[in-house]
């Protein structure tokens, strides 16, 4: 299965969490079937050129959304490239197909640590308008893969970790 990392992070030379992921596995990418499209490298000030994303995502049977949580939700660069990209005529309404299919999960990393979403409103909750979205472009919801607590004990040992398990994430 073809694999698109479309990574959310706004500041993605400022993030240690995203970059590590995107190093770790723009190395490994051969092994692992995957591309990387980093947002922030291709939003223009008038916006995406929403013909060349779609043209991208047409290539791909799987497509990863990577980003950090802001505030439970995911980024504005993000939220932007989904909302216009993914359009009325191509991804939905009247010919809009070009999605149908397609599996769309999801590579977060959180600052709250674990117990916070198993004491109160789940990851899954925050995450729902994933689901939603996907559903909506009549794609298919996959599966999760979470780096809780980002800002707190990253040590290079658990950051090089979290790089492993989210290469194994793909792969699976």
């Amino acid at each position: 299965m073809k694999t698109l990392v479309v990574v959310g992070h706004p500041h993605l030379e400022k993030s240690v969490i995203n970059r590590a992921w995107c190093e770790y596995i723009q190395a490994n990418s051969e092994e692992l079937n995957v591309m990387i499209r980093v947002l922030s490298e291709h939003c223009e000030e008038k916006g995406f050129d929403i013909k060349k994303e779609q043209e991208i995502l047409s290539e791909y049977d799987r497509i990863i959304l990577q980003f950090p949580l802001y505030w439970y939700m995911v980024p504005s660069i993000m939220k932007e490239w989904m909302d216009t990209v993914w359009c009325e005529g191509w991804a939905y309404g009247e010919n809009g197909d070009k999605m149908e299919g397609k599996l769309i999960d999801v590579a977060v990393s959180t600052g709250a640590p674990e117990f916070v979403f198993d004491a109160g409103i789940s990851l899954e909750t925050y995450l729902s308008f994933v689901k939603g979205s996907a559903g909506f472009v009549r794609a298919k919801s996959g599966r999760i893969f979470a780096l809780y607590g980002a800002e707190v004990n990253m040590t290079p040992e658990r950051l090089q970790k979290s790089c492993e398990d989210y290469a194994e994430f793909i792969k699976s």
